[in-house]
């Protein structure tokens, strides 16, 4: 793409990526390092045609949920209301056509990966270990 001066990547983080994960770290981590690469691409990249946009949706109805190896892991808090796939897609695609480094769709998510931001690490860990927690842990 960098060769032919045009095209675009559109990475599927999470809002995960802006937080600790209890019960789902490994995710988290994945997520998080997606976001970084995606963002590390786009600034090498934006200069020279190519658009690389990171896409970090809330709890969406994909399968993720239905597919989570602990049964109880997909009863957890945080994933009682799914986004419909729909407009999360468009919102990837706009912010792909405009050159944004990193969209957030919808406003519960953008809080979930704003609220990182201003309060202190020991209490997001918290919140998300309460928001993550299998029904079947302690």
């Amino acid at each position: 793409m960098v060769k032919r001066g045009r095209g675009g990547v559109l990475n599927v983080a999470s809002t995960i990526a802006f937080q600790p994960a209890p019960y789902q770290a490994t995710y988290g981590a994945a997520k998080a390092f997606v976001l970084s690469f995606s963002q590390a691409l786009w600034q090498e990249t934006r200069h020279r045609g190519v658009t690389v946009t990171a896409l970090c949706p809330g709890p969406t109805k994909t399968g993720f949920v239905d597919a989570l190896s602990n049964a109880e892991a997909s009863q957890t808090a945080i994933y009682a209301r799914l986004d419909e796939p729909g407009p999360v897609v468009d919102v990837g695609l706009r912010a792909l056509d405009r050159g944004v480094p990193v969209v957030v769709p919808g406003l519960r998510n953008q809080a979930i990966a704003f609220l990182p931001r201003i309060a202190p690490r020991r209490l997001i860990t918290s919140i998300s270990g309460r928001l993550l927690t299998p029904k079947a842990a302690p």
